[in-house]
């Protein structure tokens, strides 16, 4: 799991410095877009820090203010900033992702800033990663997450795709969001916004990605001090928000992958393995004999060869009992914390 996301915002004070007291105050009214590395990327006019998504390369800052007090903000992915725009493992230690963000708002605005103790938390991204086993699997849970609603926490979907789902996205307490990993790579990859490795948008694609933010309301209630959050108080927060959704924090599907991809190595097409896959499918439901006497018997013989390529056994395909696909569950207490977690269940 990790901190996917940090608003912190201080006080504007002559205690900054007379040079940066100035420079920020000529921001008013504007956000400013700096790459990791100092580089102004952007100015706009002042807009919703809860709208910047957490994969934003990069860090933002601001002025805000009432004419009596104002404040600066920075904002930023510190998983982002430590691992060159790839934010899909990070940390959540608050004092090691918070000295991060004050890092890099240091550089971009070429001065020291204070400790991190010395600033408020405005938004907090609590994200956690599970492995389903492929893509298929990954589609196959979002869809089941899109049909799950709970008190105060109703499921929507940006309907391109369906790669993701959305829980109250236009909150400030609290908002949350279910997407596929691997899709997303491939579209911060063509964006240009990330360069990954080939396996790394492979093993992507074995990840459902749940994301849980925190927003300006949740921390004007907080009757605890944000600073004194640890590792275990977040993972807290974040599954009682989605094990309401979820059920006891298990999401069963299918898992397909295995025998498809062993099909795709051995049939010429892609959509001849898939042909292959649901003739296998129709076996395990009706059985061996119903199966035969319902596809043509080329198709069959065809498929069978196939699937003894891939590994099955003519015993497997003739069993008179029928045989339930292996299942993928998500689970919440058990997510995926590195690249290896995969690799090692791959």
């Amino acid at each position: 799991m990790l901190i996917d996301w940090l608003t912190l915002r201080h006080p504007l004070t002559l205690g900054l410095g007379q040079v940066l007291y100035d420079k920020i105050k000529a921001a008013t009214g504007h956000m400013m877009h700096v790459s990791p590395h100092g580089e102004m990327l952007w100015t706009k006019q002042v807009i919703d820090w809860d709208e910047i998504r957490s994969d934003s390369v990069g860090i933002y800052w601001n002025m805000t203010g009432d004419g009596e007090q104002y404040y600066l903000n920075i904002g930023a992915s510190p998983s982002s900033l430590e691992n060159g725009g790839v934010n899909v493992f990070g940390s959540l230690d608050l004092a090691h992702c918070s000295a991060v963000l004050i890092k890099a708002a240091s550089v971009a605005l070429g001065a020291i800033l204070p400790h991190w103790r010395d600033w408020d938390c405005r938004r907090m991204d609590v994200t956690a990663n599970y492995d389903m086993g492929g893509a298929s699997q990954v589609k196959q849970a979002l869809r089941l997450l899109l049909g799950t609603d709970a008190s105060r926490r109703k499921a929507s979907s940006d309907n391109k795709g369906g790669d993701s789902v959305y829980y109250n996205s236009k909150s400030d307490l609290r908002s949350g969001k279910a997407y596929h990993k691997g899709a997303h790579l491939r579209y911060q990859m063509k964006k240009g916004n990330i360069v990954c490795t080939q396996e790394q948008i492979e093993l992507g694609d074995r990840l459902i990605r749940l994301e849980l933010k925190l927003g300006a309301r949740f921390f004007r209630r907080l009757e605890t001090d944000w600073r004194e959050f640890t590792a275990e108080n977040l993972i807290a927060e974040h599954n009682q928000f989605f094990s309401s959704l979820i059920g006891g924090g298990d999401v069963e599907v299918s898992d397909m992958g295995i025998l498809l991809q062993e099909l795709e190595k051995v049939c010429p097409t892609k959509g001849r393995a898939l042909a292959a896959h649901r003739t296998w499918a129709l076996i395990k439901t009706v059985g061996y004999t119903q199966t035969k006497e319902s596809v043509p018997g080329s198709t069959f013989r065809l498929h069978c060869k196939y699937l003894r390529a891939a590994g099955l056994s003519s015993a497997d395909l003739c069993a008179g009992n029928v045989i339930p696909f292996r299942r993928k569950s998500l689970i919440l207490d058990q997510p995926v914390l590195s690249w290896d977690d995969i690799r090692r269940a791959a």
